[in-house]
């Protein structure tokens, strides 16, 4: 994969790209031929020089080849023709991570940051013709352990100590869902590029609404021998083609001022067009000569973090264009441990599954590195907020003089790289340290939290303040906002809460509490077993197998599923059964959360769950696997984030309370209406209610009384409570509830029959059933897609669709090519020996 730019710089920055043709040297080895990005591990991953890491136990002999240095080297021609002028620099976007830079035999500097840009002079280190460069990188474990020794920091379980010492992504060195492979290598661009050059670096946009217009500004960063350049000129384009433009003389401090009459302004998901403008501004010389040119694009909204005293406390509250908005979203970690093989498509594809499920907000959490800038444009694209952690997380630092130097430039660089995006909400200072100096046995060393005070209170907070100006900066999450209040506590600033999953209390315990903004809980499930099988073997498929062990990485993981499973449902019978039940399981536990959080809005601002994805295939808290095969946490995480959310919970017993919330710009109206059925899906009882809920609000809307019903152990486990919501538009939020755990739901068999009508551009698969059929879960055997709907209920012969665009399947398949892909799996499987065969 080659980049055509950098990522900071007008287009004709890079005078010549320095991508193609590395070598890697490594134990006395040679591994030609490999473009940048490249990296040990994946260069010879491609070389087939090692197996998989990530198949069955790897990972221990992969993480060896960490321990011994490395090097990179290309050739390439020069030609001093190509520019006359003598001031050139060698720029590297990133080096991963202590390294040594050598031209032609001569040392140009060191690196030891891969988190930052690193350049030099080589002026007069070039020559005519072929020239040589030379990256020498060193063990990052030899390294952490060396440093480590002098004095050991506090860092988490599970990893390699001392990862606190080296400016690399933390969780390269072990995480709770992550192996330890610490690769090296160059993951972004190098490239020649003259100094002296008249150049447009960047600019600064700010922006200010007024009534129905929008002042912008955008401060220019010219950089070179500025004595060629005569004026620089901005063209803003807007989203409905009306454009503005301005000229001016070029000084020191190039500033233009755009008024937007009536702007279109820049919508998070849900709420409105993500409205984006394209920006290009130009550099001129001499006869109107074209010296340079910086294209963006950028968008026009007001972005606050909201944080009013109320009755309950303090309010944490993103307020954007004058609304305050329920977050809804997830915790982003790195794609992959071997960031070579990371994509721009395959991130579009990850985010493009958030905007389909509803998200809002993707926050990009503090152990793993700060993304591509394609990252954020999709963000910008898709409406995305980014709440952006700088990266730290779960580790004490020692603030020395070179570390501060070192981190002080690194925070500059990404600051101002991604202050202009629409979608940048949050600066946040680090994962979870305030919280851990509070509550998690640190040594309370003095030199060490004067050291956390400087760099997350003083440090970040000023260059936030100096290079962006208008993005809210908050110290830690979780954070209350006041060192006189605890960090992670429930009634201000953010909180993590882990009580369900780590302190294994009941899933219903969420239900006692009433966070703020909660941007952080979860519960882990298995990945699909078609991603299992690119990395076990059939014999592995037993929790407790040293290779289904080496893939549970949080501590006491497969004992804390397995408590929930008693909790909650009968014990699963074979493997498959063990994934169905551990998603379903991880889908309830969010769901009851989520619901919970969106019907006490306005005390609540914020859901934001762990995780999104995954590095890796292993057991975790993703809703999307390694593999990008969806969860049953991200279909119902497609209904639980839907703007308009009817939900219902049991208030005493027999008294069932209905709640809507209405995260739209209008008032919603319509009929809430709700059945007792028995478990054959017989109708029992029946009613409706005419409700309407304010525009941005959640409100109460019916209680509903069934203790005459359900006044038997028999009826409350052969009963269950169907609802949903009928407005103008159709049908939506269309749910059950069961009166005791699914444990002792006494399910009959659903027979579920399944007809399937191909369309042009899709198959239509309809499915009917002889009873109530809870959490039909289907899947293709072979191939891959993703369902309108999965996960969903059958009631009897009420037939349900769903539909799979041809557009999205992994092989063309006809009709009977798909019957013989289709597997079903319900509640009623679980825990009985011999599942159903579906009728066609």
């Amino acid at each position: 994969m080659r980049r055509e730019h950098a990522q900071e710089g007008g287009k004709r920055v890079i005078k010549q790209l320095l991508n193609t043709n590395w070598i890697l040297e490594y134990d006395n080895k040679k591994w030609p031929g490999t473009d940048v990005p490249c990296s040990l591990y994946s260069v010879i991953l491609d070389n087939n020089g090692m197996e998989n890491p990530f198949y069955r136990e790897n990972e221990q002999e992969a993480c060896k080849l960490s321990e011994k240095d490395c090097s990179f080297t290309t050739h390439f021609i020069y030609s001093s023709e190509i520019q006359q002028e003598k001031q050139m620099m060698l720029c590297f976007e990133a080096i991963d991570t202590i390294a040594k830079v050598y031209l032609n035999g001569q040392k140009l500097g060191e690196a030891f940051n891969m988190h930052r840009r690193w350049e030099y002079d080589v002026s007069d280190k070039l020559q005519e013709g072929d020239n040589e460069l030379r990256v020498e990188i060193n063990s990052p474990i030899a390294f952490i352990q060396e440093k480590n020794a002098e004095r050991p920091l506090w860092g988490v379980k599970g990893t390699i100590p001392g990862y606190q010492y080296i400016r690399k992504a933390h969780y390269m060195f072990g995480w709770d869902w992550g192996p330890q492979l610490p690769d090296m290598g160059i993951y972004r661009n190098v490239y020649l590029y003259d100094a002296k050059a008249p150049r447009i670096t960047d600019f600064h946009f700010t922006q200010k609404q007024v009534e129905n217009t929008a002042k912008v500004n955008f401060k220019l960063e010219l950089e070179g021998d500025l004595n060629v350049a005569t004026s620089a000129m901005i063209n803003l384009t807007a989203p409905n083609g009306r454009t503005y433009a301005l000229k001016k003389t070029v000084t020191e401090d190039v500033t233009f001022e755009i008024i937007v009459e009536e702007p279109q302004l820049w919508w998070p998901n849900g709420f409105g067009k993500a409205n984006l403008y394209d920006v290009a501004i130009t550099l001129l010389g001499e006869n109107e000569k074209e010296l340079d040119q910086l294209q963006k694009k950028i968008g026009i909204r007001s972005i606050e973090l909201s944080r009013e005293d109320d009755e309950w406390g303090q309010e944490f509250c993103f307020k954007i264009n004058g609304e305050k908005i329920f977050t809804m979203g997830s915790d982003y970690i790195p794609e992959d441990h071997i960031i070579p093989r990371l994509t721009e498509k395959k991130t579009r594809q990850l985010l493009e599954q958030c905007s389909k499920a509803n998200y809002n907000c993707i926050r990009v959490w503090g152990g793993g590195y700060y993304p591509e800038d394609w990252f954020y444009d999709i963000c910008d694209e898709l409406g995305l907020i980014v709440w952006q952690d700088f990266m730290y997380a779960c580790a004490v630092y020692r603030l020395t003089d070179k570390f501060k130097d070192n981190i002080t430039i690194e925070a500059t660089q990404n600051i101002k790289r991604i202050r202009n995006h629409a979608s940048l909400g949050l600066w946040c200072g680090n994962n979870e340290m305030d919280t851990a100096w509070e509550c998690w046995g640190l040594p309370q060393e003095k030199d060490l939290i004067e050291d956390y005070v400087e760099m997350f209170e003083k440090l970040l907070r000023n260059l936030v303040e100096e290079y962006d100006g208008t993005t809210p900066y908050w110290r830690s999450s979780p954070y209350s906002g006041s060192e006189e209040i605890p960090a992670n506590d429930f009634d201000h600033g953010d909180v993590h809460y882990w009580d369900v999953w780590h302190n294994m209390k009941p899933m219903k315990d969420a239900l006692t509490h009433y966070f703020r903004f909660c941007s952080e809980y979860g519960f882990e499930s298995l990945p699909s077993i078609k991603t299992l099988d690119t990395v076990l073997l059939p014999e592995d498929y037993n929790l407790y197998s040293p290779a289904m062990e080496n893939h549970q990485k949080c501590d006491n993981g497969n004992m804390k599923l397995i408590f929930y499973l008693g909790e909650y449902l009968r014990n699963p019978v074979g493997f498959k059964q063990l994934i169905y039940a551990t998603q379903l399981l991880q889908a309830e536990a969010i769901r009851t959360n989520v619901e919970h959080m969106r019907r006490n809005r306005g005390r609540c601002m914020g859901s934001v769950y762990w995780q999104l994805n995954d590095s890796n295939p292993v057991i975790s808290w993703s809703s999307i696997d390694y593999e990008g095969r969806w969860k049953a946490l991200h279909y119902f995480c497609k209904r639980f984030y839907t703007p308009v959310l009817l939900s219902v919970w049991e208030i005493e017993n027999g008294k069932f309370q209905f709640n809507l919330s209405n995260e739209t710009f209008s008032e919603v109206a319509g009929t809430v209406k709700w059945a007792l059925r028995d478990n054959k899906a017989n109708l029992l009882k029946e009613g409706k209610a005419e409700i309407s809920v304010p525009r941005m609000s959640a409100n109460n809307v019916l209680m509903l009384e069934l203790s005459d019903g359900l006044g038997t152990i028999i009826q409350k486990r052969t009963c269950y409570l169907e609802y949903y919501l009928e407005t103008k538009d159709g049908i939506s939020n269309r749910a059950t509830n069961q009166f005791v755990p699914l444990k002792h739901f006494e399910f009959l068999n659903p027979n579920i029959q399944v007809k399937i009508v191909e369309e042009e551009s899709m198959f239509v698969l309809v499915f009917s059933a002889d009873t109530y059929a809870k959490d039909v879960c289907v899947e293709l055997k072979e191939c891959d897609c993703v369902f309108s709907d999965n996960w969903f209920d059958i009631h009897a012969n009420r037939p349900v669709s769903i539909m799979i665009s041809k557009d999205t399947l992994t092989k063309k398949l006809s009709i009977s090519d798909l019957e013989e892909q289709i597997t079903v799996m319900s509640a009623y499987e679980i825990g009985k020996e011999n599942c159903y065969l579906i009728k066609f």
